[in-house]
């Protein structure tokens, strides 16, 4: 309640305070922003005038008004000069919105009046006299109210301009309408009225019209009592105060007069408006709240009471209050978190020797080149700029330990043999690996410097590699055969050159009690490991993409295969005993997939036809439709109707959920299987890629709702899951137009 209360006070006094300012402080201030405003308002209408007149001023001054040929004009012969004169009227009346009709008058040889509709003789004695009037002034240019009807207003300019013996006339007749909609701007609130008199008396306007109100009256008698040219003042007429400013514009020698008021109650009621109803609005909230505050009270505990029955179970509390009892909670939660934390640092060097050990064995084959640094990089390891180099650890000598080791101690001399490993490598190295292999194997990774010499690296590694064979001679009592790989830059090759190490370990040399170096590069210049370099790794990554339908992705393996058997002039028959090992590990692994080879092949010896291909090229082709092919339409027939069932369910779940952050990635999650497989999948089954499916649903139904005028375009995009900028950019991209501009279309369509 108190709460309640607090919040609704200062509204409350707000609401006051703001009335009384705006009552008491702020009519004056709003009264001199009205005045501006009538100033400036006046000050156009001026402007205007004065454009007008300076205008016709210069018409009065063209040669087609000044030449002599006017004063014998035969109207029915001189046609062209009768028809450039209409369209010199025509144009005259276009040049300022104030005119509504110009007129040229010539009195000689007859008196005549030519407008843009037609030309009239003037004849009639009273229209004589009236034009003669006018043309008998002493000025050449002035103002008149005694053309026409009573409320026309018109300019005249005697013509030649400047001449002592005029024989025409310019007469522009003013809109009315419009100078009356002009002085309207000297009445901002529009609740008040503008008078424009002729000081000198003859013209009378106002913008209600005549004849003149009983306020007007009242207003012009005001201003007929004051002196000066312009001055503004409080005029109280039948229990109102009324702002009135008045003024003069200088017109061609006569004085005009505008009388502008406005009741003052109407330019301070929107501020008067906006205080009220902060006060009505904070009596409001002050009567809600004290109506509403035990049911408010009770909802602003009820949080507060179902954590206290999930922390107590629902059994009573033995603490002073809640918040004693979440103090100690926390307390008990926080020792609980460093417990965990501490067991997940434990844990931490155990999942890093897993990953290394799985990146060194091949079997993140399916993950990228990003991928994979990204978690060596959560391991601890920098690897913008590195090379990697892979070494192998064989211990050899274990029967000659007898009495100091027995049989089954293989794994723990491996593991000794691998912490002095891990030891002395991380003594000279920043970025080492160690990894047991077991069975006295052990793998070392190290990430050095891009910018190494080769020269410098090979001396280094070889002085590394004699200290730590001489420290396991001491210890371990053994002899060691380390194999050393050549640098690669990328960490999908790393699978590759521990695979060439584990290889180069066939090489070494069997002589007892000595230790020995294995430089695969060396190695791979020399014939014996050419006629060995079988390459595992690729055998295990094209096992892995037929099992995974990649069938172009097995093909290009298969293609890589071949170069690798074929490096440095291996013959023909080397590589068909590759091909034909390939072909028995890929027959092994469908054995393994459940997949029958005589069902699939038939009584065909694959084995057969593979030995009597001699090309190079065919036999890869070969390769790829009789085997790969084969395997994969299995593979995918097999997997065909669990995927058309998932992706039943996922286009479900797209057309129900398209409003929230959905990706490939989290519906791969949610079905259970991985983003490769559902976009395959999805692209094979739908027709259409799952982007492209989830965008048009999206794009229908925003299309839907820019219909309703009531919802903004960024409140459209939410509704779809879409972020504003984003929603623009792709609306455009399918339909072409921007969001606003499709609403704008079926609108106007409507």
């Amino acid at each position: 309640m108190l709460i309640l209360l607090v919040a609704s006070f200062p509204g409350l006094i707000i609401g006051f305070c703001t009335y009384w300012i705006a009552t008491d402080k702020l009519e004056g201030e709003l009264q001199r922003l009205h005045i501006d405003q009538i100033d400036q308002g006046a000050a156009v209408i001026d402007d205007q005038l004065n454009y007008l007149e300076l205008t016709m001023s210069h018409w009065a001054f063209d040669p087609k008004f000044e030449d002599e040929k006017l004063k014998t004009l035969n109207i029915g012969y001189d046609f062209e000069q009768v028809k450039d004169l209409y369209r010199t009227l025509l144009l005259m009346e276009g040049t300022h919105p104030f005119l509504q009709k110009v007129q040229l008058f010539l009195n000689e040889p007859r008196p005549v009046l030519f407008s843009t509709e037609r030309f009239t003789y003037i004849d009639q004695p009273g229209d004589a006299e009236i034009y003669s009037t006018l043309l008998n002034q002493k000025k050449s240019a002035f103002w008149t109210n005694q053309y026409g009807t009573e409320d026309t207003i018109a300019l005249v300019n005697k013509i030649p301009g400047g001449s002592l013996k005029p024989f025409g006339m310019i007469i522009a007749t003013i809109n009315t309408s419009k100078l009356i909609q002009s002085l309207k701007t000297l009445t901002p609130t529009h609740e008040g009225v503008t008078l424009l008199l002729n000081k000198n008396g003859g013209l009378e306007m106002s913008t209600s019209g005549k004849p003149f109100s009983r306020l007007e009256e009242a207003l012009k008698q005001e201003y007929e009592a004051h002196s000066s040219s312009s001055e503004s003042f409080l005029f109280p007429y039948k229990d109102k105060s009324y702002s009135v400013s008045y003024g003069q514009f200088n017109r061609l020698g006569a004085t005009w007069v505008y009388i502008s008021a406005t009741p003052l109650s109407s330019i301070v009621a929107p501020v008067v408006m906006v205080s009220k109803w902060i006060l009505y609005i904070s009596l409001t909230g002050l009567t809600i709240a004290l109506l509403m505050s035990s049911f408010v009270l009770r909802r602003i505990y009820s949080p507060v009471e179902r954590l206290v029955a999930l922390l107590t179970g629902g059994k009573g509390s033995e603490y002073s209050d809640e918040f004693d009892m979440f103090e100690v909670e926390w307390k008990h939660l926080a020792s609980e978190r460093e417990l965990l934390h501490s067991k997940l640092k434990e844990q931490l060097p155990v999942l890093r020797e897993g990953f290394f050990l799985q990146l060194a064995q091949g079997y993140l084959f399916a993950l990228g080149e990003n991928e994979i640094k990204g978690r060596i990089r959560h391991y601890g390891w920098e690897n913008d700029n590195v090379q990697y180099v892979a070494l192998m650890f064989r211990l050899t000598g274990f029967s000659g330990l007898e009495g100091r080791f027995s049989l089954g101690d293989e794994d723990l001399v491996t593991y000794a043999t691998a912490n002095i490993v891990d030891e002395l490598a991380r003594k000279q190295y920043e970025q080492a690996e160690v990894i047991n292999f077991h069975n006295f194997s052990i793998g070392l990774l190290l990430a050095l410097p891009s910018d190494q010499p080769v020269k410098w690296l090979n001396a280094d590694l070889d002085l590394f590699c004699r200290e730590l064979m001489r420290t396991i001679n001491h210890i371990i009592r053994m002899q060691v055969t380390v194999a050393i790989s050549k640098s690669v830059y990328s960490v999908k090759q790393i699978p590759h050159i521990f695979e060439e190490v584990r290889q180069a370990m066939a090489y070494r040399e069997l002589i007892d009690d000595d230790n020995q170096i294995l430089w695969t590069e060396e190695l791979a210049k020399s014939s014996l490991l050419m006629e060995c370099s079988y390459p595992f790794s690729l055998d295990k990554e094209i096992i892995n993409a037929i099992r995974s339908g990649l069938e172009e992705t097995a093909g290009e393996l298969i293609s890589q295969f071949m170069d690798d058997l074929s490096a440095n002039g291996s013959t023909e028959f080397y590589i068909q005993q590759g091909m034909l090992q390939l072909l028995g590990s890929i027959r092994y692994a469908a054995l393994q997939s459940g997949m029958n080879p005589v069902r699939l092949f038939g009584s065909v010896n694959l084995f057969d036809e593979l030995a009597g291909i001699k090309e190079r090229d065919e036999m890869q082709k070969w390769f790829r439709h009789k085997v790969v092919k084969v395997l994969v339409q299995e593979m995918i027939s097999r997997q065909d109707y669990h995927l058309k069932h998932i992706i039943e369910k996922v286009i479900l779940f797209l057309n129900e959920q398209y409003m929230t952050g959905l990706s490939l990635e989290s519906c791969a999650d949610r079905f259970e299987t991985s983003p490769y497989t559902l976009s395959r999948a999805f692209k094979q089954i739908a027709g259409i890629n799952f982007i492209d499916y989830l965008t048009d649903i999206r794009i229908r139904n925003a299309k839907l709702l820019l219909l309703d005028p009531d919802l903004k375009i960024n409140e459209v995009a939410e509704k779809v899951g879409y972020q504003h900028s984003y929603f623009n950019r792709i609306f455009k991209k399918y339909e072409g137009i921007t969001p606003s501009s499709y609403r704008e279309l079926n609108r106007q369509g409507k």
